[in-house]
């Protein structure tokens, strides 16, 4: 059983009225619009019949007061200023809140299967957000492998795995220069049981405008009063390692515009800028990539699970590791941008994973 929840948008049909029309369903139309460029694809896609797709879009109009689509002969129909708007604000929200709302779907799916069948409880994972986790989750989906999968900052999710709360938690860590300084925060939750599954390697870095109009190339051009700047959540691994980065190179957060706006994904901080309301984000690449931005790298870090060592070879959980040392799904992760899947399902000890531990 999968259950998706999915945001339903409403608006006020006049300033007098209580009634709240909903729009969510001619969205997808202007998404689909946007994407063809072709009203008769559009409808098509959306598995409406073209008279019901004009309907929609008259009836929009006439709840806004205004255009939100144009045709003109030869260059098929286009998105106006005020239908670009909402577009803007269907990716915005999806970016924000998809991952959340999978999570909740997953949550209450597991809840109403153990409730049906008193099946065994699923694995519970709780995960920093991650495009290569997203693929996962995917791909467990297609071939029907049950996982209950919450996204939440690496420290919540260590502390949880540390708490016994979740399964499996998943982190990221960065090489070079600060995997010392991280690796001292978090190695406390490590117990001689613990075993780290590696996901991937994967860049972050800074998050710019197509073509980088206004030549933001490192971490000081933040300071500069004509850049504004969005940030991932307090807690969020991305947010500690910033914050780390800031210290080496004495930059007072408090300075940066903008340091206060948070978003809580990578790909929600793409669409942020994407959409003009920042000009610069920390992320991954794949966040860049995703919303036709540009990207200047600034590390490389190592994404791990962390499970139990009894856990590798329970058998709610052996279908899921199996998938992710396969060949088909090492070659899924080296097609997200930025990421790579060299060592992909290696199981370590902490030790291993962090040989200066023990040196």
């Amino acid at each position: 059983m999968k259950i998706t929840i999915e945001p339903e948008y409403l608006l006020a049909g006049s300033p007098a009225s209580s009634q709240f029309v909903p729009f969510s369903r001619a969205l997808r139309l202007l998404l689909a619009i946007e994407s063809s460029r072709n009203m008769k694809e559009a409808s098509a896609a959306e598995g409406l019949s073209y008279r019901h797709a004009w309907n929609l879009i008259e009836e929009l109009q006439k709840t806004l007061g205004g255009p939100v689509l144009e045709t003109a002969p030869g260059r098929g129909s286009r998105l106006t200023e005020l239908g670009q708007r909402l577009v803007w604000a269907e990716k915005r929200t999806r970016a924000r809140l998809g991952p959340l709302l999978d999570s909740i779907g997953s949550e209450i799916s597991e809840d109403i299967e153990a409730t049906m069948s008193r099946a065994r409880r699923v694995v519970r994972m709780y995960a920093s957000h991650g495009f290569a986790v997203a693929t996962l989750y995917d791909r467990l989906q297609r071939e029907g492998i049950p996982l209950d999968l919450n996204y939440r900052g690496s420290a919540e999710s260590l502390e949880s795995f540390h708490r016994q709360v979740c399964d499996v938690a998943g982190f990221h860590v960065p090489i070079g220069g600060l995997e010392k300084t991280v690796f001292g925060r978090i190695q406390k939750l490590f117990s001689p049981d613990s075993r780290l599954i590696n996901l991937a390697t994967r860049r972050q870095g800074l998050m710019v405008a197509k073509g980088n109009p206004k030549n933001i190339w490192a971490l000081p051009d933040l300071l500069r009063p004509d850049i504004l700047f969005v940030n991932r959540q307090p807690g969020s691994g991305t947010r500690s390692i910033l914050e780390m980065l800031f210290a080496q190179q004495k930059i007072e957060p408090k300075r940066i515009n903008g340091y206060d706006n948070v978003e809580f994904t990578h790909a929600a901080i793409g669409a942020y800028i994407a959409s003009g309301k920042a000009d610069v984000g920390m992320g991954v690449e794949t966040g860049a990539r995703k919303f036709d931005l540009d990207f200047v790298p600034i590390l490389t870090e190592r994404y791990f699970f962390v499970c139990n060592e009894s856990l590798l070879t329970d058998p709610r959980f052996t279908p899921i590791l199996e998938i992710l040392q396969s060949t088909v799904f090492h070659a899924e992760v080296d097609t997200v941008a930025g990421y790579d899947a060299t060592n992909t399902g290696l199981i370590q000890t902490v030790e291993e994973a962090f040989p200066f531990r023990s040196a």
